[in-house]
């Protein structure tokens, strides 16, 4: 709920706030109203003491600090810019549209112009044609407001005003308050702005008859590339980037119903990648109690914690990215990924294709934007569940096993249905066929599919001294359904029990982002990710600098900041193995618990039975390694299972010494030297093993293991 610390000396007419900041150095909150009026609330002693700082005679139209909190840029009601110091001095003061040279011009050298191109039926006329826009035109949903922006460092900062001879523009201003460039104008402008903490684009918003843009310009006014928004999406009311300028917020009134009756205030969240933008998210302010979303602010320090404000309410969402995949280790796995795009899924199975982003084997529309998805953990898990904006639908998708990428066919809605008791649900996990679970703001829900019904417990009766659940997963390599709170403690969700159990199986020594579970020598083991690259099995250290990590049911496999993937096994010595840095190090050619990777590369997945690691590059794009302790693996599995020409295959395919088929284990094989002969069933494959034997034991000299790798 909201307290009320202090109240401004103002009537309720004249109190709307044009901008309103937290100055840290002066431990105080700067506000200013629409009227002029400027005001200074101390917070540094508690006492909550309004300081009237001084009056805008002409009221303010709008303003913005500087990131260092140094200079106040102010847009008075008469068109005024002034520039002022922390102490409110005035640095500078001129007319914000006076017919002034702007340090950077607008040069054409005609290279890709419409004059150069061909227009077939049209002719040269077309050609001619002047479609330079002088005036810009005037959405209908502009507010009429002058918006400013800041650059990250400071040094820049931009104005979004009405210009009565141009139309809205944009004007790019040194710190200093010298004119740097004017914006490009384009056919219907909108008042919002937001300049990229980066620095390289700021991006506004621009309705036309068809279509509603983000689009975006450069520091030297040009127009630089755009991305379309939803249909739904009716009308944008503000835009804001996260710190690290990975993720823009725009907070708009969209057609949530699809009939025009009611335009509901929501966040959505946009990601690019690969040249493409990602819708990843949709908050509704129905799904969050019900009240309107009025206002969003990233935090300066936490990159991923976004405050939204209602007219009643205030809300912290913290966020992170993590891939959906499968994780069931079964021969028949699709080793499948979903990559979230609004109401589109796109699917890919990596066991027979790999398709980069933005494109996919096959693409699923959902109809509403999708929130979480979650792949089952029974059978060969290549079905999946997958929850809907609204928080209460969830879509169940079948998809059948393919040897190749001929005999894939694209997921199957199987059906929908509706968790009706409990709050709004923010993780869902699939367990078990006729069993979903579901984790919502302060309960834990659990549906059976078969019949509809739903039970729901409220966390406060689950006995957690008033932590809140944080995360929520099926790990299918420990059979188990794990939760976890924001102190990092790590709990089994028995959900045949009634009510349901929460069963204390580990303590991390913090929150982490990403956890899996697997069982070693009869306990589980809990794999976590901090948001500082930590990387913990239970409350051990195994490294410092992982950026990302996939659990297999006898490996795990990371990789680090220091461009290595790592290869552990998964054992009791998961919980002793020494932290490594890889800073440096010399790598041996034969060692298999490391390998170089290029900068930046994460892990998508990692096939749950194969050799196949699915790595994704800064850039976007995808590549598929078969590092040496995988092919390894499945090589000695195949020789466990005497299934030997699937072994010496893998051998020739991936380059290993044929001599691991003997060196493994040299009994078996001579007493099954007729099984090893008529599987392979092959002279020119028999020849090549028999060519290639040599007095040496492999397996103590070259490939050595894990285990024995430091």
């Amino acid at each position: 709920s909201l307290q009320t610390l202090c109240m401004l000396p103002v009537s309720s007419v004249d109190a709307q706030v044009a901008c309103i900041q937290f100055l840290m150095e002066k431990e105080s909150v700067f506000v200013a109203l629409r009227s002029g009026d400027i005001f200074s609330i101390n917070v540094g002693s508690g006492s909550w003491d309004v300081e009237t700082v001084g009056t805008v005679d002409s009221g303010i139209s709008g303003c913005a600090w500087s990131p260092d909190d140094e200079v106040l840029a102010v847009v008075t009601g008469e068109g005024q810019l002034l520039l002022m110091t922390q102490e409110f001095d005035v640095l500078n003061e001129f007319a914000l549209s006076k017919d002034e040279q702007s340090e950077v011009q607008h040069v054409a050298v005609g290279w890709g112009t419409k004059a150069t191109q061909y227009h077939g039926k049209a002719g040269k006329a077309a050609a001619l044609e002047d479609t330079k826009i002088d005036v810009a035109g005037l959405s209908a949903d502009d507010d009429f407001e002058v918006r400013v922006s800041w650059r990250g460092d400071g040094d820049f900062f931009a104005v979004s005003s009405l210009d009565p001879a141009a139309g809205r523009e944009i004007r790019v201003f040194s710190r200093e308050g010298k004119l740097h460039s004017v914006g490009e104008k384009i056919t219907a402008l909108e008042h919002t702005l937001a300049w990229k903490p980066s620095g390289r684009l700021v991006a506004a918003t621009e309705k036309q008859s068809h279509r509603h843009d983000v689009v975006f310009y450069e520091r030297n006014g040009l127009r630089h590339g755009e991305f379309t928004l939803r249909t739904s999406t009716r009308r944008v009311l503000d835009l804001a980037w996260n710190a690290d300028s990975s993720v823009l917020a725009v907070l708009a009134l969209v057609d949530t119903q699809g009939n025009g009756t009611y335009l509901e205030p929501c966040v959505e969240l946009w990601a690019d990648k690969n040249y493409h933008w990602y819708l990843k998210q949709e908050l509704r302010s129905s799904a969050f109690g019900g009240d309107s979303i009025s206002h969003v602010v990233w935090d300066p320090e936490d990159i991923f914690c976004l405050h939204v404000l209602g007219q009643a309410s205030y809300m912290q969402v913290r966020l992170h990215a993590a891939p959906d995949v499968s994780h069931v280790a079964a021969d028949d796995s699709n080793s499948a990924a979903c990559v979230v795009d609004g109401d589109k899924l796109l699917y890919t199975p990596f066991a027979v294709a790999n398709v980069p982003p933005p494109m996919a084997l096959h693409t699923l529309s959902t109809g509403i934007p999708t929130t979480h998805v979650a792949f089952s953990a029974f059978g060969s898990g290549n079905d999946f569940a997958v929850l809907l904006a609204d928080r209460r639908t969830v879509v169940l998708y079948e998809s059948a096993s393919a040897s190749k990428v001929s005999q894939m066919i694209a997921p199957v809605e199987k059906m929908r249905v509706k968790i009706s008791s409990g709050s709004s649900i923010r993780q869902i996990c699939w367990p078990r066929r006729d069993t979903l679970v579901a984790l919502g703001i302060d309960c834990i829900s659990v549906l059976n599919v078969d019949s509809g019904t739903t039970e729901s417990y409220p966390v406060a009766n689950l006995k957690l001294d008033a932590c809140d659940l944080t995360t929520l997963v099926a790990a299918p390599h420990a059979a188990l359904v794990i939760v976890q709170d924001s102190r990092g403690h790590v709990y089994s969700l028995d959900i045949d029990s009634v009510p349901i159990e929460l069963l204390p199986i580990a303590e991390l020594p913090t929150l982490c982002v990403e956890i899996d579970a697997v069982v070693v020598d009869g306990t589980p083991v809990v794999i976590g990710r901090t948001d500082r690259n930590q990387l913990f099995a239970n409350n051990h250290l195994i490294s410092s600098v992982c950026s990302s990590f996939y659990l297999r049911q006898d490996m795990l496999v990371f990789t680090t900041t220091t461009h290595f993937a790592r290869f552990v096994p998964v054992d009791g010595e998961i919980l002793t193995v020494a932290p490594s840095e890889d800073s440096n190090s010399v790598i041996s050619k034969y060692d298999e618990s490391r390998r170089r990777v290029e900068r930046g590369s994460t892990i998508v997945l990692a096939s749950p039975v194969g050799e196949n690691v699915i790595f994704q590059m800064p850039r976007g794009n995808l590549e598929t390694v078969r590092p040496r302790a995988m092919v390894l693996a499945v090589v000695r599995r195949a020789l466990d299972d005497h299934r030997y020409r699937d072994a010496i295959l893998n051998c020739r395919v991936n380059r290993i010494d044929m001599n691991i088929i003997y060196d493994h284990n040299p009994q078996e094989l001579i007493s099954r030297i007729n099984d090893f002969v008529m599987q392979v069933n092959d002279p020119d494959l028999l020849n090549l093993f028999v060519s290639g034997l040599r007095n040496e034991d492999i397996t103590r000299t070259m490939y050595t293991g894990l285990k024995s790798c430091d």
